[in-house]
């Protein structure tokens, strides 16, 4: 599933461990929610499935106007959209999280990848959204320092609207799991690079196709994926150097990482991704973009190759795969990286600690 449904699910899982007297009202769909047992949270959670997103103009009105309904019911002091925009205006104050790096990046090199038409159109959604944004939220929050500066800077928004709350790994993976029989994909005595991710086009996964042309096939690399397999099978090569495994549940994920021997992220645009500090704290190294938003989250602790060269990315896999000082390296200046991100439960506090304030302000 998605990065933001992980995060969602993460935040509301300390939620429920931080002792307080708050209230909450959890709006989801069904999809969203379908892996959490709503029966095991305290009486101070209520949750309210909502059929469908406001975005969606053929039910967008009856979408509203339960929404509507139930913020009045309810009279929140504070709505917290973890991921917006809304498309919904509440009558309290708004807190909006963002992390769609599409409308704070005009400059970036994934545009180059898209057709005039399709340009067009994301520049359109990124009208809408800039739009929405402004018009819903009276504060925000972003993942890092460099999208909260370029959130001020193209959309215009001031400094002191904005907060910053890192990302980070899900609590899983602070868990410890038994070393379960290796799945038959990975009995194999390959160099195996995981992509932990959901198709999307700016995660450049489809550059895997072009990179296994410059790895000698004395070299035995593997590429495993996890997506729906109809995706898989229409934008991969037929061929034994790419496996695909699947969506996978978070719970699934540490064993992945451990049963791999990298990370492998050819992305061309980010807020945040959580496989950096998900690779870290399984203590995997990263081989990933040479671009700022990759550079900022992992510093030292990852090999950089230009997305849109595939020659220069196999270079550094068959560097990383022959160089075993190097391997071992960027596994402990992983070690060490993952130590200044705020732990599931930190993100939560801080979220809250945003939320009183913005309850607090100018009342």
């Amino acid at each position: 599933m998605g990065g933001a449904i992980q995060v969602a699910h993460s935040f509301l899982f300390e939620l429920a461990k931080i002792k307080t007297s708050n209230k909450y009202l959890i709006c989801a769909n069904k999809f969203s929610i379908k892996n959490i047992n709503i029966n095991s949270f305290s009486s101070n959670f209520k949750f309210v499935i909502i059929s469908s997103s406001p975005v969606k103009f053929s039910s967008r009105l009856k979408v509203l106007k339960k929404l509507n309904l139930i913020a009045n019911d309810f009279n929140p002091d504070i709505v917290f959209t973890l991921f917006g925009p809304s498309y919904w205006v509440p009558n309290a104050k708004h807190i909006c999280g963002f992390a769609d790096g599409w409308v704070y990046n005009p400059d970036s090199i994934v545009y180059s990848k898209l057709n005039f038409l399709s340009r067009l159109k994301r520049k359109l959604l990124n009208l809408v959204k800039t739009v929405r944004l402004k018009k819903e939220a009276t504060h925000f929050i972003l993942e890092t320092e460099d999208a909260k500066n370029r959130l001020n800077k193209y959309l215009n928004i001031p400094k002191s609207k904005i907060s910053v709350v890192s990302n980070t790994f899900n609590s899983v993976f602070n868990q410890k799991f038994f070393e379960e029989k290796i799945p038959p994909l990975f009995k194999n005595s390959s160099f195996k690079l995981i992509s932990i991710s959901s198709y999307y086009p700016h995660k450049n996964l489809e550059i895997i196709n072009s990179v296994i042309d410059y790895i000698p096939k004395k070299y035995d690399i593997k590429f495993y994926l996890t997506l729906p397999e109809d995706i898989f099978l229409k934008k991969f090569k037929n061929c034994n150097q790419i496996i695909n495994l699947g969506p996978q549940f978070i719970g699934n994920c540490p064993r992945l990482y451990y049963w791999s021997d990298a990370v492998f992220l050819p992305t061309l645009l980010e807020t945040f991704s959580a496989s950096y500090p998900e690779a870290m704290i399984m203590e995997k190294p990263i081989i990933t973009s040479n671009l700022s938003f990759a550079k900022d989250i992992c510093a030292s602790s990852a090999e950089y190759f230009n997305p849109l060269d595939p020659e220069d990315i196999a270079k550094k896999i068959l560097n990383l795969y022959s160089d075993k000082n190097r391997y071992n390296q960027l596994i402990e200046f992983g070690k060490k990286q993952v130590k200044i991100f705020p732990n599931p439960n930190e993100r939560a506090k801080k979220y809250l600690s945003i939320c009183r304030k913005q309850i607090i302000k100018n009342n």
